[in-house]
């Protein structure tokens, strides 16, 4: 499937081709092309988001490609030159040869806690204690002196982690493995997270199960994949997490893990619960609940944004519907307040820990309910339905009564 324009028209990509052309200068030899001044910097955004890319191409740096294809443009850099260009360098892009590669990174789990290997989204996790082996400890150190890299190791105590993964390079590998590592953590925190936090301290993420600092990539052998290291410049180190029953625990995210897999509508699911992780990652709460707001928006009102439909639908899952309405009006309002006036609040961890009270039924019904809605959509109508069994006692009469009235009768001489 190739590249194609959004078919909106909103949207006139020849006014920002034409920008470009007018900065761009093609090379003697015919082949790439050189930009004066900003307006390259400023239009190649503009580009990419009036452009759909194929599922195949999602871990693919799209704004390089982009770039390219702006760049080695044979024609006159037109809608379709440029589109064609773009297709052929994603198909370039994807011949390339997978290899192996091992992301190294670590993870809040107490270090003494026994986890082994996992699968997720075909990269394999395994949680190595408190050390990695030493072909990759020793690189990874060197690597991450000689770069000064500003930012501190995580604390000695959390679970180191190798990520097995096939790529084409090393930050498309990166990119996996994280994808995969997130979406376990985001498991372990739907199910260990606290419900509510008395005395905190705000600028504490929310998550019980963080990300160590920096990440490496690195070759079977050992030795460092690239030079480039990837670290979170935000990252507050926390207290190693060890759940009671972790067996207990474990257990759950890998039926939960299974029973996802088999779910029609998997990928709508998987993206909300790294947004869900991601967003719970966070020190500023503001941002945290703003972000969090958008993975219940994911499965509540995908692409619209109906928010009394976000409202509706997460109180249907409580049994006392009307206090969750309040609770979630509320909660509306103050997501309103952030994203239009920059509004903010003391107690804005506080909201962060009542919206999760919500993403989180919401999230397990869909996963609980495998099998039994064929899309996202499918369940959100079933999520619309009446709450009152009266009402809907009232409602299967009528069916019933419809049903009757559009069956076929017998014709009459």
């Amino acid at each position: 499937m190739p590249v194609k324009w959004k078919k909106s028209p909103r949207f006139k990509p020849e006014l920002v081709l034409n920008r470009i052309v007018a900065v761009r200068t093609r090379n003697p030899e015919g082949k790439g092309a050189s930009f004066s001044g900003w307006d390259l910097d400023y239009t190649l955004p503009l580009l990419h988001s009036m452009l759909v890319f194929p599922p195949v191409a999602r871990d693919i740096d799209h704004a390089n490609l982009i770039w390219k294809a702006v760049a080695y443009d044979p024609g006159e850099l037109t809608k379709e030159s440029f589109l064609k260009e773009l297709n052929k360098q994603l198909s370039v892009e994807l011949s390339q040869r997978e290899e192996k590669f091992h992301v190294l990174t670590s993870v809040s789990f107490e270090s003494q806690l026994i986890l082994g290997k996992t699968i997720v989204e075909n990269v394999q996790i395994q949680f190595c204690g408190s050390m990695y082996p030493r072909k990759f400890a020793t690189s990874r150190s060197v690597q991450i002196q000689d770069q000064r890299v500003p930012a501190t190791e995580s604390p000695q105590n959390y679970n180191k982690i190798i990520a097995t993964v096939t790529a084409k390079r090393p930050a498309l590998a990166l990119t996996a493995a994280m994808r995969a590592i997130d979406l376990h953590r985001a498991l372990w925190c739907l199910f260990c997270n606290k419900e509510m936090e008395m005395n905190g301290r705000s600028w504490i993420p929310i998550n019980s199960v963080r990300l160590g600092a920096i990440h490496t990539i690195h070759r079977p052998n050992g030795s460092s994949a690239t030079e480039e290291i990837w670290f979170e410049p935000h990252n507050v180190a926390t207290d190693p997490y060890k759940p009671k029953d972790a067996a207990k625990v474990r257990q759950r995210v890998r039926l939960t893990l299974r029973r996802l897999s088999r779910c029609p509508y998997r990928e709508d699911i998987v993206e909300a619960l790294l947004m869900y992780v991601r967003a719970l990652d966070e020190w500023n709460q503001t941002t945290a609940f703003t972000r969090l707001w958008s993975a219940v928006e994911r499965l509540s009102s995908p692409g619209y944004g109906d928010y009394d439909a976000v409202v509706r639908r997460c109180a249907f899952l409580w049994d006392d519907t009307g206090f969750a309405t309040q609770a979630l009006e509320h909660l509306r309002e103050y997501r309103n307040s952030c994203v239009h006036t920059g509004g903010e609040s003391t107690q804005a961890k506080t909201y962060c820990f009542q919206l999760q009270r919500h993403f989180r039924p919401m999230v397990l019904f869909h996963i609980g309910n495998t099998g039994r809605f064929r899309t996202l959509d499918e369940a959100n109508e079933f999520l619309d339905m009446p709450t009152d069994l009266a009402v809907l006692t009232k409602l299967k009469q009528t069916v019933a009564r419809v049903r009757r009235f559009r069956s076929p009768r017998p014709h009459t001489p």
